[in-house]
Parts: C-alpha cells; sequence; structure tokens
C-alpha cells in the first residue's frame, strides 16, 4: 500500500510542476519595448530604450532616484554626436533597479510621450545627460571633469519628432 501511495505522491507532485510550466510557458510577462529618439539643432542624436511589464497596465510612468523601480524594468540611453559617432550610453536602469540619484522619467503609455521633468544619462565628472522639461526644451548636458556642467545643446520635443 505504502508503494502505492508515494507513486500516487511522485504522480502529483510532477503533474502539478509540469502544468506550472505549461502555465509560466504558455503565459509569460509581456514585456513592452519603446524607444525614443531626440536630435538637436547642431547634429547630436539622443536615444532611449526601455522596457516595462504590459501586464501591469500603467496609466503612467514616473520614475525618480535610485532604487527599485515601480514600472520599468529597463532604461538605456545612449549619445551620439553630429558624425554619428557613439559618445556615451548608460543604463539607467537594469533588472527594475534605477542606478542614478538624479534620473527621472515620465512617460505616458497611451500617448506614447514623455511627459515632465527628465534626467538621464551620467552624472559624474567626464559624462553627459539630457534633462529638462519636456514639455519646454531639454539640454544635453556634458559634467567637465572640474565637476561643472557645460550645456552642450538643447532640443525641444516638438523639434525632435
Amino acid at each position: 500500500m505504502a508503494k502505492y501511495k508515494n507513486f500516487f505522491v511522485n504522480l502529483v507532485t510532477n503533474l502539478t510542476i509540469v502544468i506550472a510550466l505549461s502555465l509560466w510557458i504558455a503565459f509569460p510577462a509581456l514585456a513592452v519595448t519603446q524607444k525614443l529618439q531626440f536630435n538637436t539643432p547642431a547634429g547630436y542624436t539622443v536615444k532611449t530604450t526601455f522596457s516595462y511589464d504590459e501586464t501591469q497596465k500603467p496609466k503612467m510612468i514616473r520614475e525618480r532616484g535610485n532604487g527599485k523601480t515601480e514600472v520599468l524594468d529597463s532604461l538605456k540611453i545612449s549619445f551620439y554626436n553630429p558624425s554619428g559617432e557613439l559618445m556615451a550610453n548608460y543604463n539607467n536602469v537594469v533588472e527594475g533597479i534605477a542606478t542614478g540619484t538624479y534620473f527621472e522619467f515620465n512617460f505616458d503609455p497611451a500617448t506614447q510621450q514623455i511627459l515632465g521633468k527628465i534626467d538621464l544619462g551620467g552624472e559624474s565628472a567626464g559624462q553627459m545627460y539630457l534633462k529638462g522639461e519636456a514639455e519646454g526644451e531639454l539640454s544635453l548636458i556634458e559634467v567637465t571633469q572640474s565637476g561643472s556642467e557645460k550645456v552642450i545643446d538643447r532640443v525641444s520635443i516638438e523639434s525632435s519628432k
């Protein structure tokens, strides 16, 4: 009798594992990947790629500061000079963790537009970042070796479309 009981327990355990794996494979998390590009008047290009889990159905994506994010799974920003050469790139969010102290990102999934304050990229001497108000103007800024900020160029969201 114990032999049949062990067989039954093993059978139920294995079936449970198979069903769980089947559901996980059949219904994986639906990641949405978005790409944004901004072109400045002087010819610089800023490209941003970010992703989030669509099953959360966020009305707005509002992320700020370092640590665990509310919605974003990843966010990468790359800066290119007027010749198209990569100047710098930063992974501001990796596996749901924001790395920048000044990191700020607001995005409306319904309209596919960034909104509000933006602060993406590096933070230290020799690095660059994109900062400003989406409804106004974004500045491409380089942090000099002395730690001061130097505006390289500016772009309005309307002019970059």
